[in-house]
């Protein structure tokens, strides 16, 4: 979904599905329609999802679970359009209401690319060693500007939806001008800024892990709301 997270509308789809079709026995032909709800929602590049579902209750319009897994998910994160890939979501009980689905618990994880990360950040953002960020920032110092790289520890700060970069170093390459600079701990903290990443929907980002194609994030909620499209 182009507006918000793709396995809360399919599950409006497979709740409508359910409701019109009939019993629980057809939930296998519900998960079908489902996967080409997600399909046809994000298109080629989506790839083909999986849509996995509790037993699916008609009168009260809700199923106790979902697991979707989607390729490729197109979302905005902090106001940039970015994409998350190998997708992977659980939910709890998911519920149709008149205007919006609500969803009590969800956990997801994924892939975001170095790219994508770099555009939230609004700078190059790449992999360094031993679990670390790397990025390249221009400061003045001695009246004039120099530019070198730091590379950081990214830890999640859940509750102001920020990674904080902690525990910053210099990263000098040879051809770096002044290898000789020596900036302070506070000099480094006061460089290196949080990445803000708010989501929609009160979905919480909790986790980042770098890795060399990407970073591996970690997705909670509860209690969400979406309205229906």
């Amino acid at each position: 979904m182009r507006k918000g997270w793709v396995w809360t509308l399919v599950v409006l789809l497979v709740l409508g599905v359910g409701g019109y079709f009939g019993d629980n026995w057809l939930r296998g032909y519900a998960e079908d329609r489902a996967s080409e709800a997600i399909f046809a929602e994000l298109g080629d590049g989506g790839g083909a999802p999986s849509v996995g579902l509790g037993a699916l209750a008609l009168i009260t319009r809700s199923v106790p679970s979902a697991h979707v897994a989607v390729d490729t998910v197109p979302l905005e994160i902090s106001g940039k359009k970015v994409f998350l890939t190998d997708v992977v979501a659980d939910t709890g009980k998911v519920t149709l209401g008149a205007k919006e689905v609500s969803v009590a618990s969800l956990t997801g994880s994924a892939m975001l690319s170095y790219a994508d990360l770099s555009k939230i950040a609004g700078m190059p953002v790449a992999d360094a060693t031993e679990g670390r960020l790397k990025s390249r920032y221009t400061v003045e110092l001695f009246g004039q500007k120099v530019s070198f790289a730091i590379s950081a520890l990214p830890q999640v700060d859940a509750a102001a939806q920020v990674i904080r970069l902690t525990k910053p170093k210099v990263e000098l390459d040879v051809n770096d001008r002044f290898s000789d600079i020596a900036l302070s701990q506070d000099q480094l903290d006061a460089i290196v800024k949080p990445i803000p990443v708010k989501l929609d929907h009160g979905l919480l980002l909790t986790s980042i892990t770098p890795r060399d194609d990407g970073v591996a994030v970690g997705v909670d909620g509860t209690n969400i709301t979406v309205p229906i499209p």
